[in-house]
């Protein structure tokens, strides 16, 4: 019997192109207004930075908590009915942003889509499961470049509309296309788990996510990433809401040139994901995730101490190019560590457990940027450094102890 964790079956491998369109519809919605959400706090309802990033660790902590029962649940009852479950919950919580005209249901608003998101992340283990172990990485590049494709001319289409239409008619617009999204993908997807993988729902779900911890515990592989992940990326990265308010506040960017800066950081992440992806297949997961952070570490001063538009833009498309080449990688990295039978949970628990360390860290990052805007930056470097010679230094012990 062919397993869950490495199943060939030839209907599978389209789940692939059907999550990346119906993500590129989805994304192409959403990032319409998502860069512009913490301008939108800022210059509609008169919110601090500081007031800003407890918004944003309310939208991770939603997204921590939810990856790791969303990715019980897709263990025992399937990988499908999770995805279309977060699609729909995505969509009403941008309806949300659409009618309210209040600060505290927007803001409420954030989180239930981060909620939406964290329950999305099981289209990891879907994705994993619907191709060769080898064919991983490419697979991941795929399914990313095509989710990001439309959506690399939202940002400045975005823009625009604020300038003349305000922020309504984007929310419309990306609460629409994520209720399509949800309803091909109830429709279209294959689900991967076989019925004599699934584990049964009855039992104490802490005692599950207990087990799941201690698993991850006893490998190491999943032990070092985590850590490594863990560190990485705490205080700013590109899709933080510090690069927009940096963009318009420190650089004096307006809508249309912030939404520029953001088209040509979706069009890098769109023409770049496949190549990375069939980059990790060849020359290993290590390898491609080290050059992305050494990359990452230098480029994006490109963009901190930009003194023109098109440098800025210049910065944040090399910064992206080297932030999205560890993606494909690290997703498939972790699946290749975690157990196939309890692979939704352990990648679930993984991710939970990733976004943990950055939730006091955005509350963090709002309180240097009302200091001075790089500080973030400054903060990021020094913590990515160390998450840098973490991996580097856990992975070769690791290779010197293997008997």
């Amino acid at each position: 019997m062919v397993s869950a964790g490495t199943s060939t079956k030839p209907n599978l491998t389209g789940n692939v192109l059907t999550m990346g369109l119906t993500s590129m519809l989805a994304t192409f919605g959403n990032t319409l207004w998502f860069y512009f959400l913490p301008v939108y706090y800022s210059n509609v309802f008169s919110a601090s930075p500081s007031q800003i990033s407890v918004i944003y660790a309310a939208w991770l902590t939603a997204s921590a908590i939810g990856s790791s029962p969303a990715g019980a649940l897709a263990d025992s009852i399937g990988r499908k009915k999770i995805i279309v479950f977060s699609s729909f919950v995505s969509a009403a919580a941008i309806f949300v942003f659409a009618f309210s005209h209040n600060f505290i249901l927007s803001a409420i608003a954030f989180p239930i889509s981060g909620l939406g998101s964290s329950f999305f992340m099981v289209s990891n283990t879907l994705i994993a499961e619907s191709v060769e172990t080898r064919n991983r990485g490419s697979a991941f590049g795929i399914f990313s470049s095509l989710s990001t494709l439309a959506a690399a001319f939202s940002p400045i289409i975005g823009g625009i509309a604020i300038s003349t239409n305000g922020y309504m008619p984007l929310f419309l617009v990306g609460g629409t296309l994520t209720l399509a999204a949800a309803v091909l993908r109830l429709f279209y997807l294959k689900e991967t788990l076989q019925t004599s993988d699934r584990i049964p729902s009855k039992g104490n779900f802490l005692a599950k996510y207990s087990d799941a911890i201690k698993s991850i515990a006893g490998n190491r592989v999943l032990i070092v990433l985590l850590i490594a992940y863990s560190v990485y990326n705490i205080f700013a990265e590109q899709n933080s809401f510090i690069t927009p308010l940096y963009a318009t506040k420190a650089l004096g960017y307006n809508t249309i040139t912030t939404g520029a800066l953001f088209s040509v950081l979706l069009a890098v992440v769109a023409i770049s994901r496949f190549p990375f992806g069939k980059l990790s297949d060849r020359i290993g997961r290590e390898k491609t995730v080290v050059i992305s952070w050494v990359g990452e570490i230098l480029s994006v001063y490109l963009f901190v101490f930009a003194t023109s538009p098109g440098i800025a833009i210049l910065g944040i498309g090399v910064w992206m190019l080297f932030g999205v080449m560890d993606a494909p990688a690290i997703n498939a990295w972790v699946a290749e560590a975690s157990e196939s039978r309890h692979r939704g949970l352990s990648m679930g628990v993984f991710y939970t457990l990733t976004f943990v360390p950055t939730i006091p860290a955005l509350i963090i990052s709002g309180y240097l940027f009302s200091i001075r805007p790089q500080f973030p930056f400054y903060a990021n470097t020094v913590i990515s450094v160390v998450a840098l010679v973490l991996l580097i230094a856990f992975t070769r012990i690791r290779r010197n102890t293997k008997p």
